[in-house]
């Protein structure tokens, strides 16, 4: 199974029982599960820090948290990059071991077999190398907001509310075998199939626009909404 093909099983699952889906996390539980399950390996990884960062008592439990260990590729809300770098977590990422990493200069640094995965602790919070991320998925679930309107005909997609910086930080990881941006929806705002007024063609327009600016950035658009 590829990534897309578990994006597929999971609108068909959508399709069947769309109220065992009424929140975006209980889509993402699924998604994780089956990708898991039929794409996920065993990976090695390792914390590391700065010094500065494990001040006093502190540093016992990061010395815990950086020890080598094997943890499944297919990981939730995946942190990466920097602090102080904005909204930098994935929904679900796959991760790939490597043998360089942008963290290979932290001070405190286990050692362990390369590959690897590296992730920064710091301020409380762990960040995946951005270099280890092999495919980057980002749901947005829409239940009774309508996010298909005027906002989408401007051409500057920072003011696409719901999906400027999901565009954004997928756009980011360029390195990434693949990137996915995953549109549910109750309603169909965008009115994919529907053709019965004036209305449905704007609708369809601003689709196309979201489909022109995940193509810029080489991402895979899937739209989810319950149909008959």
């Amino acid at each position: 199974m590829t990534v897309q093909e578990a994006i597929n099983r999971l609108d068909a699952e959508f399709q069947e029982t769309p109220l065992g889906f009424t929140v975006e996390t209980a889509l993402q539980a699924r998604l994780l599960e089956l990708l898991r399950a039929e794409v996920g390996t065993t990976i090695q990884v390792r914390g590391g820090y700065n010094t500065a960062d494990a001040t006093g008592y502190k540093r016992k439990y990061l010395d815990r948290i950086a020890k080598p260990q094997s943890i499944s590729s297919v990981q939730p809300e995946v942190n990466f990059g920097m602090s102080g770098d904005g909204n930098r977590s994935l929904d679900i990422a796959i991760l790939e071991p490597r043998h360089e990493t942008e963290y290979d200069d932290l001070e405190y640094l286990p050692e362990v077999d390369s590959p690897r995965v590296t992730v920064r602790l710091m301020d409380g919070s762990k960040y995946f190398s951005a270099a280890s991320v092999k495919h980057a998925i980002e749901l947005k679930y829409i239940k009774n907001v309508d996010v298909a309107g005027a906002k989408f005909e401007r051409n500057n997609i920072d003011e696409w509310s719901h999906f400027s910086s999901d565009l954004a930080k997928l756009g980011d990881l360029s390195n990434a075998e693949s990137r996915h941006l995953i549109v549910v929806s109750n309603k169909n705002p965008f009115q994919q199939g529907e053709v019965d007024s004036r209305s449905t063609a704007k609708a369809q327009r601003r689709y196309e626009r979201v489909e022109e600016e995940c193509e810029k950035r080489a991402v895979e658009l899937t739209e989810i909404h319950p149909r008959e």
